[in-house]
C-alpha cells in the first residue's frame, strides 16, 4: 500500500516536486499559505488541507519545502502546526535548505512522539524538480531512508545518504557555498575574456572540457547568461540565504571563510542592483557592469 504524503511549501521547487508525486500515483495532501499556490495542484488531484496539523493527521510521510529553518519551526510548532497532528510511526522530512542545528533540535523533539526525521535538501534547480532529476542528500537513520526511498526516487535520480540527522543540511550548505564561489569566479573570468577579445562561448567550450569545468559554467552561463535569460530557476536572494547559512556555520565552528565572504559580498552587490528575485546567474551582470562588457556569444552581437 502506497504511503500517504503531506507536502507543505508549494513554491518554485515544491510545486513540481509535489506534481511528480501525484503523477506517480501517491495521495498527496497539500498546504500553502496562499490559495494561488494550492489551486493548480488541487486541480491535478492534490487534496488541499487547511492547516499543517491537518496535513500531519492525514499523512504517513510529511514533507516540507520551505525557505528556511525559521519557517520550518513555525510550521512545525506554531498554532495548528504539524507537531499537533503527528503520532508514532510517522516520518517527517525537511527537503528545504535549513540550519543543521535547528534540524537536530526538531528531530529530538519529534523522537519523544515516536516520529522519525530526515533532512533531505536537494540540488538541481527548478528544471531538476520538474524532471525528477534532483540530487537529494539525506541525513538520518538509514532504515528510515529506505522506507521513503521510493518517494525520493520519484523526485530525484541521485539519493545520497550523508550521515546522521543534520548532515544533509551541512552538505547542502557546503555545496551552495562552492556553487556561489564558482559562479562568482566564472563571471569574472568571462568578463576578462570578453574584454581581451575572446568569444565567451569559445572559452566555455575549452573550460568545460578541462580542469575549470563547473555547474556554474556548464549550466548557468550556457543556459542563462549567454541567452540573456535571467528568469529564476534559483534566485539570487535564495543563494544569499544559503551562503549566509554556510557562513554562520563556519563562524560557529571557527572556520575562516575568506573566499566565502568575498562571494557573499558579490551576491550583496547583485541584490543591491535589483537582481535579488532574478536567477542567481544575474551575478554575472555585476561583473559586466564593473568591466563595461556584455558576456554574450560574439555571433549574437552581429544579429
Amino acid at each position: 500500500m502506497m504511503q500517504k504524503i503531506g507536502f507543505i511549501g508549494l513554491g518554485i521547487m515544491g510545486t513540481p516536486m509535489a506534481r511528480l508525486l501525484l503523477k506517480a500515483g501517491y495521495q498527496v495532501n497539500i498546504y500553502a499559505r496562499t490559495d494561488v499556490h494550492v489551486k493548480p495542484l488541487a486541480e491535478e488531484g492534490g487534496i488541499a488541507r487547511q492547516t499543517p496539523k491537518e496535513i500531519a493527521e492525514h499523512s504517513d510521510v510529511i514533507i516540507t519545502m520551505l525557505p528556511d529553518s525559521r519557517v520550518v519551526e513555525e510550521v512545525m510548532f506554531g498554532e495548528n502546526g504539524v507537531y499537533e497532528g503527528l503520532d508514532e510511526g510517522k516520518i517527517f522530512m525537511d527537503m528545504g535548505s535549513s540550519d543543521y542545528a535547528s534540524t537536530q533540535r526538531i528531530s529530538k523533539k519529534l523522537e519523544k512522539k515516536g516520529v522519525r526525521m530526515l533532512d533531505a535538501p536537494v540540488t538541481g534547480g527548478a528544471k531538476g524538480a520538474a524532471e525528477g532529476t534532483l540530487t537529494i542528500m539525506v541525513g538520518g537513520n538509514v532504515d528510515t531512508l529506505e522506507q521513503v526511498r521510493p518517494i525520493l526516487e520519484v523526485m530525484g535520480d541521485k539519493i545520497i545518504p550523508v550521515g546522521p540527522v543534520g548532515s544533509g543540511d551541512i552538505a547542502k550548505a557546503c555545496n551552495q557555498m562552492l556553487f556561489a564561489l564558482n559562479l562568482s569566479a566564472a563571471s569574472e573570468v568571462l568578463a576578462l575574456a570578453v574584454k581581451a577579445g575572446l568569444d565567451p562561448q569559445v572559452l566555455m567550450s575549452v573550460v568545460n572540457s578541462g580542469s575549470g569545468e563547473s555547474f556554474a559554467g556548464r549550466v548557468k552561463m550556457e543556459n542563462f547568461t549567454f541567452k540573456r535569460n535571467f528568469k529564476p530557476g534559483f534566485t539570487t536572494d535564495l543563494m544569499a540565504k544559503d551562503v549566509d547559512m554556510a557562513l554562520d556555520m563556519a563562524r560557529s565552528l571557527q572556520v575562516p571563510m575568506k573566499l566565502g565572504n568575498l562571494a557573499r559580498e558579490n551576491i550583496r552587490v547583485a541584490q543591491n542592483c535589483g537582481f535579488g528575485s532574478d536567477d542567481c546567474s544575474s551575478i554575472v551582470r555585476v561583473a559586466e557592469q564593473e568591466s563595461d562588457v556584455v558576456i554574450q556569444p560574439f555571433a549574437d552581437n552581429d544579429k
